[in-house]
């Protein structure tokens, strides 16, 4: 049977626009740009690790931490959201982009692009207000980047090796608006060096002083300082509740 030429122009439209309606679809379910990690947030030194949430405040390229005196690691990041704003005031539209972030998927590989683990997916917190015109807002999110069985690998790994484990966590943030649309991040990468016994350890005089007994000679002594994730530095007795060698023979890997 011959189609008129009108009927073939009218089918021929709507499948254009059944087609373009699918593209916009897709587009819609898979927009990766409207949430996104910036940065990891540098960190002071010693005392309170606490930062401004910002992306003009200063950022760090890479971790540095010494297994033989943590258990695992976390890193504070920055997230951003580029959705924009639906609030109004004038007709009593209440704001639903903001984003409340509640999971992120965690996996750690080699340089050489190798698996270290199969990935684990963990909590974080934080809400991230909407831009404003062109620029995102942002908020900080904890995240955990090595966990405690992997750290018991890279421990070992960097024990036998005497040198630095250099690995690449690859991290998925994701979150829900308040108007209830799932959003993710792509994927964001951040490298990690991990050592054993690299760092300094300082026992105290007299020694009874590392077990945090009382005694009057230790009154003297200046508080301890903790160092904040992600940097290596000198490690007090006192911190570790012993003496630096009995701590090392404690947590040192046994093969």
């Amino acid at each position: 049977m011959n189609a008129s030429p009108g009927l073939v122009t009218r089918l021929c439209t709507l499948a254009l626009l059944a087609a373009s309606g699918g593209l916009l679809a897709s587009a819609c379910a898979d927009n990766e740009s409207s949430l996104f990690v910036r940065q990891r947030m540098a960190m002071p030194t010693t005392g309170e690790c606490t930062v401004s949430c910002s992306p003009t405040e200063a950022f760090w390229s890479a971790d540095a931490i010494d297994s033989a005196y943590v258990g695992s690691h976390s890193a504070l990041i920055l997230v951003g959201n580029q959705i924009v704003q639906r609030g109004d005031s004038d007709v009593l539209r209440t704001e639903t982009s903001r984003v409340q972030l509640y999971e992120a998927e965690v996996r750690l590989s080699y340089m050489d692009g190798s698996p270290v683990n199969e990935g684990y997916v963990v909590p974080i917190h934080g809400v991230v207000d909407p831009g404003s015109g062109s620029n995102a807002g942002y908020n900080c999110t904890d995240v955990l980047l090595i966990d405690g069985a992997t750290m018991d690998r890279l421990r070992g790994e960097a024990a036998d090796a005497r040198r630095d484990i250099e690995v690449l966590a690859s991290i998925v943030v994701r979150g829900r608006t308040l108007g209830g649309q799932e959003v993710e991040a792509p994927e964001w990468s951040y490298p990690v060096r991990v050592c054993f016994d690299c760092s300094p350890c300082v026992d105290t005089l007299p020694v009874d002083c590392c077990y945090g007994e009382p005694n009057e000679q230790c009154e003297d002594l200046e508080d301890v300082e903790e160092f904040c994730p992600g940097i290596r530095g000198p490690r007090d007795c006192r911190s570790l509740g012993q003496t630096c060698e009995e701590h090392l023979a404690d947590v040192r890997p046994r093969r």
